[in-house]
């Protein structure tokens, strides 16, 4: 019996316990030069949050995690569930908590809601990680297609993609800001991933509008990064991201 307890006090600690920090593996400076292989996979992963997104080794697609699930949407559009010896060379995740939610009942498009995010929130000088749940009158995605060896550099692989409009359609938009601050460390502003809730739709968010949805916002304050013991980060020469070059990846502009 005591032994049972003991078990069980064990878990409610670890539980309390669980760390509350935007995790990030690796940087976006490294990928921009073409460091597409990483060492963590993806049930490292899991250790660090049950939220987020990134890519998978190669540039093989976009992952986006939802409630501890992992996918992978591959450059012809076709989502996959990801197993945990899968490998990452980059990757933003937490454990999702929510601080404030409020409901969206008007159109209005995914750029204009996150404005009103940064509006209402305590600064614009954290972290946040959010989640926009519901239907989507329309959403704009991309996949980047797997890279060979020799890696071109990001601005180049970015070219080689799959594009998907998807219309009415219900999903969740999810994934972080970072203030302009830290851009190169990560994507400055919003970057956002959408997996539809049938798990056959989805890619990385050029734009999208809003038809009804619920929106959960996590105000971060605590940042983990990690980067690859070994690999391709080790004999590269990386700079800092150039806004210009990550507008045209993140948006096409």
């Amino acid at each position: 019996m005591y032994y049972l307890l003991a078990i069980i006090i064990t878990a409610l600690l670890s539980s309390c316990a669980q760390p509350h920090a935007l995790y990030q593996y690796s940087s976006l400076n490294a990928l921009m030069e073409g460091v597409y292989d990483g060492q963590l996979t993806i049930g490292e992963l899991k250790r660090h949050g049950d939220t987020g997104l990134g890519t998978f080794n190669g540039l093989d697609g976009e992952m986006i995690m939802v409630n501890g699930g992992v996918y992978q949407i591959t450059g012809d559009g076709t989502v996959l569930a990801v197993d945990d010896n899968v490998e990452t060379p980059f990757a933003d995740v937490v454990f999702f908590r929510s601080a404030k939610t409020f409901n969206v009942e008007r159109e209005i498009s995914c750029e204009g809601l996150q404005r009103e995010i940064i509006q209402n929130a305590p600064s614009s000088n954290i972290f946040f990680a959010v989640k926009i749940e519901g239907i989507f009158k329309g959403v704009r995605a991309r996949a980047v297609r797997a890279q060979h060896k020799p890696y071109p550099r990001l601005i180049d692989a970015a070219k080689d993609q799959g594009v998907f409009d998807f219309s009415d359609i219900r999903g969740v938009v999810s994934g972080f800001y970072f203030p302009e601050t830290f851009g190169g460390l990560s994507v400055g502003g919003f970057h956002v991933h959408f997996i539809s809730d049938d798990r056959k739709s989805g890619g990385h968010v050029m734009s999208c509008t809003v038809n009804r949805a619920t929106v959960n916002i996590d105000y971060l304050t605590d940042f983990s990064l990690e980067l690859p013991k070994s690999g391709g980060i080790y004999g590269k020469a990386i700079g800092t991201a150039q806004k210009q070059e990550v507008d045209t990846i993140e948006k096409g502009r």
